[in-house]
């Protein structure tokens, strides 16, 4: 019976009954239970739901990228046309781009840049008129040299032969150079030679007297077109150095009340060009232009 007990009962102590398995560790009893198909599917709902959560993230990740790419693209673009339009100034309108043209023209005759700026004979004073130097038996003419063309006029020495030799001697010392025809009104005239470069002012200095023409039997045509005309001050016996070109009916219809002392013989071409640039007010033009020279010819 011992013996037999003892072949009945395992090294541990544990019986062997039907139920043990030769080989086995003794604390092993039965097999491991197999999973069911319902934690099967659980578990696979577990790894697709895990994998479709991953794949919204990454969606997620690329779509956030790809916003971030989008937002610097555009800054970089808008940066791009900030610095370009820093570097590309607004197109010149037509009357700036003629009066960067007049004022180049202006600079490389050694004028200042800017068609307002006073002239060096803005110092040229003189206590009286000059004294009569020229030779009324003679003809005389001037070329008028500007920033956008020349004309030439026809002095006339025996209608005006005060107003010719003052306008003789400020041509000969340079009074007339690179000043502006600051004062143009389209269909009238255009106006110059002072060389503050405004319709104010005292230059030179002095007034001589008024040689009037006689009055037109036609008033329309009191100053034909091209007419040299002094300037003055809406008084007698005021004029100076300004002097204004007639270039419209308005001008030639003026009262006989301006000393008229010569005419445009050529390039009146030129003159319709400056007037063109002019403005209702006249003051400032719409384009400046400015006399660079005034040549006398004697004959």
């Amino acid at each position: 019976m011992g013996a037999m007990a003892a072949r009945a009962r395992g090294a541990g102590g544990v019986p062997v009954g039907r139920g043990a398995i030769r080989g086995r560790s003794p604390d092993w009893v039965g097999s491991r239970a197999v999973p069911s198909d319902k934690r099967a599917r659980q578990r696979a709902a577990r790894e697709a739901r895990l994998a479709a959560e991953a794949k919204r993230t990454k969606r997620r990740r690329q779509i956030r990228n790809l916003i971030l790419v989008v937002v610097i693209a555009g800054a970089i673009v808008g940066i791009a046309i900030v610095v370009s339009k820093g570097n590309n100034p607004a197109p010149q309108t037509k009357n700036e781009k003629a009066q960067a043209q007049a004022n180049e023209v202006a600079v490389k005759a050694g004028c200042p840049a800017s068609p307002t700026t006073p002239t060096a004979a803005a110092t040229q004073k003189y206590s009286a008129a000059p004294p009569m130097t020229i030779d009324t038996s003679k003809q005389y003419s001037a070329t008028v040299k500007t920033t956008t063309g020349t004309f030439d006029i026809a002095l006339d020495a025996k209608a005006a032969p005060v107003t010719v030799n003052n306008f003789v001697f400020l041509a000969d010392k340079g009074f007339f150079n690179c000043g502006s025809f600051f004062r143009v009104i389209p269909g009238f005239m255009n106006q110059t030679g002072n060389p503050s470069q405004t319709n104010a002012g005292t230059a030179p200095g002095y007034t001589i007297p008024d040689e009037l023409p006689p009055k037109a039997a036609n008033p329309a045509a009191q100053y034909p077109l091209g007419s040299v005309v002094m300037a003055n001050r809406a008084a007698a016996n005021t004029g100076g150095s300004q002097f204004f070109i007639v270039a419209g009916p308005q001008g030639e219809s003026l009262p006989n009340t301006y000393s008229l002392f010569g005419s445009v013989t050529s390039g009146m071409n030129v003159v319709d060009t400056i007037n063109k640039q002019g403005s209702a007010a006249g003051v400032p033009p719409d384009v400046t232009q400015r006399i660079l020279s005034v040549t006398i010819h004697e004959s």
